[in-house]
């Protein structure tokens, strides 16, 4: 990329043009977990969708026939979701009324929704060969009003009593979660994500008027803490036993995102404009072709 920028303005420009494009993309995102150490908890990032409208001022600078480079300048607004899904298994031990111990194992599936809205900000260094447009550079990508929903698919709660050599799987009186478990709440996302942005795609030039096609790719920079930190605790808890007249112990369900340290977001698709040319200068006359009036003059001088 600074080659090509050295190379813009090495160049002789030969002809200016400024666009302004107007388009929307659509395509996937996710977040790419990176999990805590010191748990047995799976995660993994679940594809989710995007759409965003895109508006860019382009100025570009002809350097040879056919091939321009330029800077273009973007701003953007979308809305979509992404995913956190896994499975974890936690062991821990509790007692019943009577001081009975037991022994917990708890297996559970999850999938963490993320609904949000986002905002851009671009600055792309752009290349045109002929119909082929490519650009690359930085963006700025802002998610905000995201709210989250978390959904125990599957949960298999198993007490074993050691001293009776007894298992009691996913029963009222040792703990039971009904699944599928939705919960709703409040989303925690990386509120500032540095992202390198690539486009490749073909335009189609009528007069004045562009339309074009691209496929886009941005990726983060950085590994980013998608929170504060959580203590860690346990996806599923199965209280104590302590009353015999109601034995059901309460079982309390917290958040994947104690098994997420941060996180790196990736989105791709396709970007479809349209554009047209602000304006556009003549070719810059060449110093050899300047009129030397000198001679002419000099003729009349000699008569």
């Amino acid at each position: 990329m600074i080659l090509c920028l050295l190379v813009f303005v090495v160049s002789p420009i030969k002809a200016q043009t400024s666009v302004l494009s107007v388009g929307v993309r659509g395509g996937g995102q996710m977040w790419l977990p990176s999990a805590a150490t010191g748990v047995t908890a799976k995660v993994q990032s679940g594809l989710g969708y995007t759409g965003a409208l895109d508006l860019r001022y382009t100025y570009y600078g002809e350097v040879a026939n056919n091939v321009s480079l330029g800077v273009g300048i973007g701003f953007g607004a979308g809305y979509g979701t992404t995913a956190l899904k896994g499975t974890n298994t936690d062991v821990f031990s509790n007692t019943d009324y009577l001081g009975n111990q037991l022994d917990y194992t708890v297996t559970a599936a999850f999938r963490q929704t993320d609904q949000w809205v986002k905002g851009e900000a671009s600055l792309l260094f752009a290349m045109r060969f002929g119909g082929v447009t490519v650009n690359i550079g930085p963006r700025f990508m802002m998610p905000f009003a995201a709210s989250r929903l978390l959904t125990i698919t599957q949960s298999t709660i198993d007490a074993y009593f050691p001293q009776y050599n007894v298992h009691v799987v996913n029963e009222l009186t040792t703990g039971v979660l009904q699944t599928p478990f939705v919960r709703k709440e409040n989303a925690s996302l990386p509120q500032y994500n540095l992202l390198l942005a690539a486009e490749i795609g073909y335009e189609w030039a009528f007069d004045a008027h562009i339309v074009g096609v691209q496929a886009y790719m941005d990726c983060g920079v950085w590994n980013i803490n998608s929170s504060a930190a959580l203590q860690l605790t346990r996806l599923i808890f199965v209280s104590p036993i302590t009353d015999a007249t109601n034995p059901p112990p309460t079982v309390t369900v917290a958040s994947p995102e104690m098994y997420v340290t941060g996180r790196r977001y990736r989105d791709f698709g396709i970007r479809v404009y349209y554009a047209f040319s602000l304006t556009s200068q003549t070719r810059r006359r060449h110093p050899s072709a300047a009129r030397d009036t000198r001679h002419h003059h000099n003729r009349y001088l000699w008569w």
